[in-house]
């Protein structure tokens, strides 16, 4: 088989209109919200059927900014740092032979749009979504195997989880803040659960940096530094 036709389920409305700043995991590091409205040829009441009897739910899904840029044997990892080289299929990098991800995340149900809610996404919005599975505890998780299997369950250099980074919100901007959260409920939450994570680029968190970063969140830009360990965000302003 040397062609294979995907064609998407649907996609996915997120708050991340930009790569940069999109949590690197999804449930386990990410709070945001992601609607999934499925295409015409999906019955999302019949296809979702039984779905609510589970808490998570696996996302595959087509890394469809990368499809163009093709991609490489091997890759830089965030977790070591950006320096130390490794095979491709040893990493979770979205430049891979075939553009494909997949995503954990939590499952919140169809709401009254026939969109199914989920929790901690970690993908661009309009992502195309190529399928839905249900997490299944027992043969999922391994370490649920460890009763029955003396082997080691290992995440390599990803075994811990990142070290998080404070959030500084200048006072200036909590008014601001205010009004955002009457239109966007969640919104100081999820701008602390992105930039904690210190979205930069592994090379600028070895030296002294002063540069100031933009991430989009909705339709807002937001500014920040990251100075003494802290992360400060400086400005926010709607485009």
């Amino acid at each position: 088989m040397t062609n294979l036709v995907v064609r998407p389920i649907g996609s996915i409305t997120t708050p991340f209109s930009q790569k940069f700043g999109i949590p690197r995991q999804s449930q386990a590091l990410s709070k945001a919200k992601g609607y999934i409205q499925f295409e015409a040829h999906i019955n999302p009441q019949n296809a979702c059927r039984g779905l609510d009897q589970f808490s998570h739910l696996w996302l595959s899904f087509l890394f469809h900014e990368n499809i163009e840029a093709g991609f490489s044997d091997t890759v830089r990892p965030p977790r070591l740092g950006g320096n130390e080289k490794i095979g491709v299929f040893a990493s979770r990098s979205t430049f891979r032979p075939n553009p494909i991800g997949l995503s954990l995340v939590r499952n919140r149900g169809l709401n009254n749009k026939k969109q199914l809610v989920v929790e901690g996404v970690d993908l661009l919005n309009q992502t195309p979504i190529i399928d839905i599975k249900p997490y299944i505890t027992y043969a999922d998780n391994p370490t649920h195997l460890t009763n029955h299997n003396t082997e080691c369950v290992s995440s390599g250099y990803a075994e811990t989880t990142p070290e998080l980074a404070q959030v500084v919100v200048n006072e200036s901007l909590k008014k601001q803040l205010s009004e955002i959260e009457c239109d966007k409920p969640g919104f100081l939450d999820l701008l602390i659960n992105v930039l904690e994570q210190d979205p930069r680029p592994a090379y600028r968190k070895r030296k002294t940096d002063n540069k100031t970063y933009t991430i989009r969140l909705y339709n807002y830009d937001i500014t920040w530094q990251a100075l003494n360990g802290a992360i400060h965000v400086t400005e926010i302003w709607s485009r």
